[in-house]
């Protein structure tokens, strides 16, 4: 899918729906991934502000199993 238009939450929101999942699994998944606490209120902030780090980005496709893939845009 083209994400470049979306925001972070949007793109969240999609990935949960995908799995089946909600936002306090998700971030349980995190939890055990990353080994650190996360404040749920914390996440949901930075989703709802647009303002998640690349990095845990990151931490999420990789827990819920997705890859992120760079690529030069076909011309039409």
């Amino acid at each position: 899918m083209k994400i470049t238009d979306w925001d972070n939450g949007e793109i969240v929101r999609v990935l949960v729906a995908r799995n089946k999942i909600s936002q306090k699994e998700l971030i349980k998944m995190l939890e055990g991934y990353t080994k650190e606490e996360i404040p749920q209120s914390t996440f949901a902030n930075r989703i709802f502000r647009n303002s998640m780090r690349l990095r845990e980005f990151q931490q999420i496709c990789e827990v819920l199993g997705y890859d992120l893939i760079i690529e030069p845009r076909k011309e039409p």
